[in-house]
């Protein structure tokens, strides 16, 4: 019934994309969107060992906590294109769910210290299982803005929570000097109320859309 239910929501976006954007537009979007989802599931294999999908509607319980959504790896190149990783970093997953970000730093053949932090502790253990022959990745099972990781260079967040959490994430994070790169950025009030260099990430000739922007602390470049 789910998947059925899955196949009826993709249907009914692409009428919706057709309407808005042509049929040229869709059928690229449809193109560029079975070459991802077969690119995404051989990633999620090689490095997870497992299918990362939605499967979590974690806010049910917690309601300042979003549904588990897995970034797409298009997405992430394009993000972590314009952001230099050093050797030093320490990267910090918020809301890592089953791990594909986690996925998506070892495709770049990282060997930087990883770290997930998912606030469901069911899904914490099993990510945590899996990742277990990667001794450069540590999985921590808590609320991310109570048991902020304080090595933390770069975090990564998408939309992991709403508005009041973010507030306090990003009184959290102030004092660590770190860079927040924020996926799906609807709540950028406490970065901007206080001070943060904000550089808006779009996608730029791209059949597919997001939002995004890299966050570093006043002072610091926010450019690559």
């Amino acid at each position: 019934m789910e998947r059925r239910e899955d196949i009826l929501a993709c249907i009914g976006r692409g009428f919706v994309r057709l309407r808005a954007k042509g049929l040229r537009n869709t059928l690229l979007y449809g193109l560029h969107f079975l070459r991802e989802q077969a690119a995404s599931a051989l990633l999620d294999l090689k490095y997870g060992g497992k299918l990362c999908k939605t499967d979590l509607e974690i806010n049910r319980a917690r309601q300042q906590c979003h549904t588990m959504v897995h970034s797409h790896y298009h997405v992430l190149r394009d993000v972590f294109a314009d952001l230099p990783i050093r050797r030093e970093d320490v990267l910090v997953d918020v809301g890592c769910g089953e791990g594909r970000v986690i996925n998506f730093w070892l495709s770049l053949g990282l060997q930087n210290r990883l770290i997930g932090i998912e606030i469901d502790q069911a899904v914490a253990s099993r990510t945590r299982q899996r990742y277990r022959k990667y001794p450069n990745v540590t999985i921590i099972h808590g609320d991310a803005t109570a048991n902020l990781p304080a090595e933390g260079t770069i975090f990564y967040l998408y939309n992991p929570f709403a508005a009041e959490l973010v507030e306090r994430f990003e009184a959290a994070v102030r004092s660590q000097g770190a860079t927040i790169v924020y996926h799906n950025n609807r709540y950028m009030l406490p970065f901007e109320s206080n001070g943060w260099a904000i550089r808006p990430i779009r996608p730029e000739r791209r059949i597919y859309e997001f939002t995004a922007a890299i966050i570093t602390p006043s002072g610091r470049a926010a450019t690559a």
